[in-house]
C-alpha cells in the first residue's frame, strides 16, 4: 500500500492497517528489548508507568515511556520508514515519533478496555495526532483485538466519565451509534501496524484464548498541535484520585 493510499484511508475512516511493516529481524530486536524491560525495569516502575492485571499472576497490562529505559525503544522512535509514514499522513516533514508504550492481554484473563478516545487524555488542539499500534502477537476476534468505530474521529471529543479502570481512567458516557459508526475489529499478525487518530473511538474485549495478545504503541502528533494545559491538569487530577482510591 502506497503512502497516499494509507493517508487517504486514515483520514476517511479514522484508522488504517498496514500489513507486514516490520520484518522478522526487527521484531526479534523488539522482543529482546521488551524482555529486558519486563525482567529488569518493570519491577522498579511506579504507578502510572506500569499497570498490572488484577489477577494472581499479576501480568503486565500496560507500560509507558519505554524509550526512557531502553535503547531498543529510543531507536524505534527514529525508525526511518515509520517516520516517513507518519510525516506523510499529516503533511509534516519534521514531525517526530514521541513515546513508546506496551499493552498486553494475558491468556484467559486479559481485561477489557472501555470505549474511549485518546484525545480525552491528551488534550491536543487541533487533533492532528495518532497512535501507531505494532502487533507482537496475532490479534484475533477471540483475543480482544483493538476495535475502532469507523468515522468516529469526525465527532470531536465526546463526553467521558471515570471508569474505575487503572490505565484507562475514563470511559465514554455513551459510545456513538454503531449503525452510523460501525465497529471494525483490527485483526493483525506480528509485524503489522495500525494507525488510529487521536479522536477515534476505540475499545477492546477480553482475551478468551490460551495465547497472549501483546502490542506496542507509539504516539505522535504534527508540529502544529498544541496541548490544552488546563484541560490536561484537570484530567490528571482524575487519574490521581483513582490511584489514591486504589492505594
Amino acid at each position: 500500500m502506497q503512502f497516499n493510499e494509507i493517508k487517504s484511508r486514515f483520514h476517511e475512516d479514522g484508522f488504517v492497517v498496514v500489513r507486514g511493516f516490520f520484518s522478522t529481524q526487527e521484531l526479534a530486536s523488539i522482543e529482546s528489548g521488551l524482555a529486558d524491560i519486563v525482567q529488569h525495569v518493570a519491577p522498579t516502575l511506579s504507578k502510572g508507568d506500569v499497570y498490572y492485571e488484577d489477577t494472581d499472576a499479576q501480568a503486565i497490562k500496560s507500560m509507558f515511556r519505554l524509550e526512557q529505559h531502553s535503547e531498543t525503544f529510543s531507536t524505534l522512535r527514529e525508525h526511518p520508514r515509520l517516520l516517513d509514514l507518519a510525516r506523510a499522513v499529516y503533511d509534516d516533514p519534521v514531525m517526530e515519533l514521541e513515546t513508546v508504550m506496551f499493552f498486553g492481554k494475558v491468556a484467559h484473563s486479559g481485561s477489557q478496555t472501555p470505549h474511549h478516545q485518546d484525545n480525552f487524555y491528551q488534550c491536543f488542539e487541533p487533533p492532528d495526532a495518532m497512535r501507531i499500534t505494532i502487533a507482537l502477537d496475532s490479534s484475533t476476534a477471540a483475543n480482544g483485538p483493538l476495535t475502532c468505530q469507523k468515522g468516529s474521529h469526525r465527532l470531536g471529543i465526546l463526553p467521558h466519565q471515570p471508569s474505575q479502570v487503572l490505565g484507562f481512567s475514563q470511559v465514554l458516557i455513551e459510545p456513538p451509534d454503531k449503525t452510523r459508526y460501525p465497529d471494525v475489529e483490527i485483526c493483525l499478525e506480528p509485524g503489522d501496524i495500525c494507525l488510529h487518530a487521536t479522536n477515534t473511538v476505540h475499545h477492546s474485549g477480553p482475551n478468551r484464548t490460551d495465547r497472549s495478545r501483546r502490542q506496542l504503541a507509539i504516539e505522535c502528533r504534527a508540529t502544529r498541535v498544541r496541548r490544552n494545559e488546563q484541560m490536561l491538569a484537570d484530567r490528571r487530577k482524575v487519574v490521581e484520585r483513582l490511584h489514591n482510591q486504589r492505594g
